[in-house]
């Protein structure tokens, strides 16, 4: 799907609905934008996830990084703030 769009009074772009759908981005979703001379691109960011609580527990929501076990423990114990 292609469209003609126009910036609005404040130069901001805004993507219609019908196009946001077509491209499968849901609402809140993250973009990432990249411009090179005459062009601008749009690409969808992967859905990092979220922690959750569900009755006493809290669970991750996204996807298992496919880090190896000990590499992941060696940076949690080794992490400062």
């Amino acid at each position: 799907m292609t469209a003609i769009i126009r910036l609005d009074a404040s130069n901001r772009i805004v993507l219609p609905r019908d196009l946001r759908r077509a491209a499968g981005i849901p609402p809140g979703q993250k973009l990432k934008v990249s411009a090179t001379p005459g062009r601008i691109v749009l690409e969808v960011e992967p859905n990092a996830g979220k922690i959750v609580k569900r009755g006493k527990l809290k669970l991750w929501t996204g996807q298992v990084p496919s880090t190896p076990l000990e590499e992941a423990v060696e940076q949690v114990r080794h992490y400062e703030r």
